[in-house]
């Protein structure tokens, strides 16, 4: 029979050994991903005419009216790129996946998910983030405050964003408009009560 410190010693070796596998198989996998990853940023540039290249570029954004300039990888998202390298942080990462809108942004009046768009795609377009909208009474953003549109404040960005596209498409859409218009953005503190009426009282302050 084993002493204490044998046993001891052996059950480290033991929960060593689980862990480099462990650790070895994340890194395999993390490179399988990455990979992947690399591969569908090159494919989606080809797609759109964009020649790909290895190291870095740069490339030239228009932002909030502004022409902004950064060094990046071909395959860097926009909501990488507005955060971590022109520091317009309205945008938030949460999901990292096109699933909660917190990232959402308006690219040429449209709005879009920021976390899978390719920076370099979005040259020569016109940006606009959080940071770019009227908050006064009329606002969208005021509206959101009036009606406490907003608890932990990650989704709020994204659904301020996707409000303002949908009332400049639309400026006086029905309680369903208004719904359609917001589906693609997720609230896990559950305001939505709020947060659609705001977009329903921003319409009304518009017109008037």
């Amino acid at each position: 029979m084993r002493d204490n410190a044998s046993s001891s010693n052996s059950g480290n070796r033991r929960d060593f050994l689980r862990g480099s596998g462990v650790a070895a198989a994340t890194a395999v996998f993390t490179q399988t991903a990455q990979v992947g990853m690399d591969e569908a940023a090159a494919e989606a540039l080809a797609a759109q005419g964009v020649a790909v290249q290895s190291g870095s570029m740069k490339i030239t954004l228009q932002v909030n009216g502004q022409s902004m300039v950064s060094e990046v990888e071909p395959r860097s998202t926009l909501l990488d790129v507005l955060r971590h390298r022109l520091d317009v942080t309205g945008p938030k990462r949460v999901c990292d996946r096109s699933s909660c809108g917190a990232c959402t942004i308006l690219l040429n009046g449209q709005s879009i998910y920021s976390c899978t768009t390719l920076a370099v795609a979005a040259q020569g377009k016109e940006i606009r983030t959080l940071e770019s909208f009227d908050t006064g009474p009329k606002s969208v953003a005021h509206a959101f405050h009036q009606n406490d549109g907003l608890m932990c404040g990650y989704c709020t960005p994204g659904f301020v964003t996707a409000c303002q596209a949908l009332l400049e498409k639309n400026p006086n859409p029905t309680l369903e408009e208004v719904k359609k218009g917001l589906d693609g953005n997720i609230c896990r503190c559950g305001t939505y009560v709020g947060v659609v009426q705001a977009a329903l009282d921003a319409a009304k302050a518009i017109k008037v």
